[in-house]
């Protein structure tokens, strides 16, 4: 078998264990039993795969259709595309986030995180369609030099094109970083793939897994190049979240000079990956049937996770507030006036419930935390006040005229932009679009990956302790 390797050096009876040995929740399978489980689930409900891929991929068309009508009619109306920029905001935030599951938890030796490592991982392809989507935005970005007055951006004496340029980079270096983590994880299950499936699964396993046996150095060398990618796909993140966020809100607002929001908007990248993985977890059990791999340990820990975010979402955020607050210079209390109690009040009071007050109440007991549906409640509430924080953000950034642009502060307060049908078209259409990526990976590799289940497997044993039960982790290495 392919990924025979994982289990080499256990104990026999480890490997021979009964299937479904249940001790308080924990069962045990044997390494045969979790591959053909997991290798059936990218086959499974091909009717429901087929329904759910087509009113995406119909959506995605709407979304596509909004951006090219908006482009149309909205060119030159750069208080309209507010909504395109917290679009790909989101979509950077939720995508670029969950990925770093996969490598924090992993870096820790946690064996929880194993059954969590592919999903996670696997968001970073969503960076297909936030490049897609922020290719218009690159034509509506207003110039750094206007009649010799260059506006204030990190890009001092650069030609025009410098900002086009860096984040286009960014965005597609980090996609690479992200595709080189995912695939360098996926190795030892395309082999499982092309061992035990049929049909293109098993063409496509056989071209993927590149030659994969599972020798000692290809497991070592594997680890090396998770550890590689992810480090790298951490510290691209953390820049592109810099890039994006001065260029597509800081510098379009005169006046705001604030060097905690870049790191704001990062961190608050990590809570929606906690989130989107616990929602996706919480699926992959509930519909395809992985409760014995999908268990309470994986929930707990990840609840723990979004409510530890949600408690840095409010540090960062206020502490960039206070400078605000106190400074009571003018420019101080334009932005005050801009993003606090301005004209989008509705999605900042709103948002600030759901990104932090909300599930930080939810979250907080210890009943919901220890459950399956109690995290993802809270990791729904959680997207939801991103998405709003990011409309907030960038819808009033947007709305400042082009003309007030280069003055020293904000003179004048924009009126409030709503949201017209083009920009409800591609809110809908760059979500659903990210949906049908991860809806078709799933489809080609299972959902969890089978080498590190096995792994969960053989390093964690049921136990007895006292009067209650606990299980055992061992450490490898």
């Amino acid at each position: 078998m392919a990924t025979s390797s994982a289990i080499a050096g256990h104990s026999a009876a480890e490997e021979h264990a009964a299937p479904h040995n249940s001790d308080k929740g924990h069962v045990v399978l044997r390494p045969e039993e979790i591959t053909s489980t997991l290798v059936a689930t990218t086959s499974a409900g091909a009717s429901k795969f087929k329904r759910w891929a087509l009113i995406l991929a119909l959506l995605t068309v709407v979304g596509i259709v909004g951006l090219v009508l908006k482009l149309i009619q909205d060119i030159d109306h750069q208080e309209r595309w507010g909504y395109l920029a917290a679009t790909i905001g989101f979509l950077l935030t939720v995508g670029g986030g969950a990925p770093l599951i996969a490598v924090a938890p992993v870096l820790a030796k946690s064996n929880w995180v194993r059954p969590l490592t592919r999903l996670s991982a696997a968001f970073s392809l969503i960076g297909i369609v936030t490049i897609l989507f922020t290719i218009p935005m690159l034509f509506v970005l207003p110039p750094l030099v206007v009649d010799g007055a260059r506006r204030r951006t990190i890009w001092f004496e650069s030609p025009d094109y410098t900002p086009h340029m860096f984040i286009m980079l960014g965005l597609a270096t980090l996609l690479l970083a992200g595709f080189g983590l995912f695939y360098s994880s996926a190795l030892p299950d395309f082999a499982a793939m092309r061992d035990h499936s049929t049909g293109w699964r098993q063409r496509l396993g056989k071209t993927m897994a590149r030659g994969w046996v599972g020798t000692t150095v290809q497991w070592r060398t594997l680890r090396m190049r998770i550890g590689m990618f992810g480090t790298f796909y951490f510290l691209v993140l953390i820049y592109v979240h810099f890039l994006y966020s001065t260029d597509f809100a800081i510098s379009m607002v005169p006046g705001w000079r604030d060097a905690i929001f870049p790191m704001y908007h990062s961190m608050s990248s990590i809570q929606a990956g906690v989130a989107i993985a616990i929602l996706t977890a919480w699926a992959a059990r509930r519909y395809l049937g992985l409760q014995d791999y999908l268990r309470l340990d994986q929930f707990w820990s990840l609840g723990r996770l979004l409510f530890a975010s949600s408690l840095l979402w409010v540090y960062f955020f206020f502490s960039a507030f206070i400078v605000f607050w106190y400074g009571r210079g003018e420019a101080d209390k334009a932005w005050v006036d801009m993003f606090i109690r301005g004209p989008m009040i509705w999605a900042f009071l709103p948002g600030m419930f759901m990104a932090f007050l909300v599930p930080w109440w939810w979250l907080v007991w210890n009943r919901v935390r220890t459950s399956v549906n109690g995290p993802a409640i809270g990791a729904v509430i959680v997207l939801f006040g991103l998405l709003l924080d990011r409309i907030k953000i960038y819808v009033s950034s947007w709305a400042v005229p082009p003309d007030q642009i280069h003055d020293k502060y904000l003179m004048e307060i924009p009126r409030t932009v709503w949201p017209n049908a083009f920009d409800y078209m591609i809110i809908v259409g760059g979500i659903s679009a990210s949906a049908l990526v991860m809806l078709l990976v799933f489809r080609a590799i299972p959902v969890i990956s089978i080498w590190q289940a096995q792994e969960y497997q053989l390093l964690s044993k049921p136990v007895k302790f006292i009067r209650g039960h606990g299980v055992l982790v061992a450490k490898p290495d």
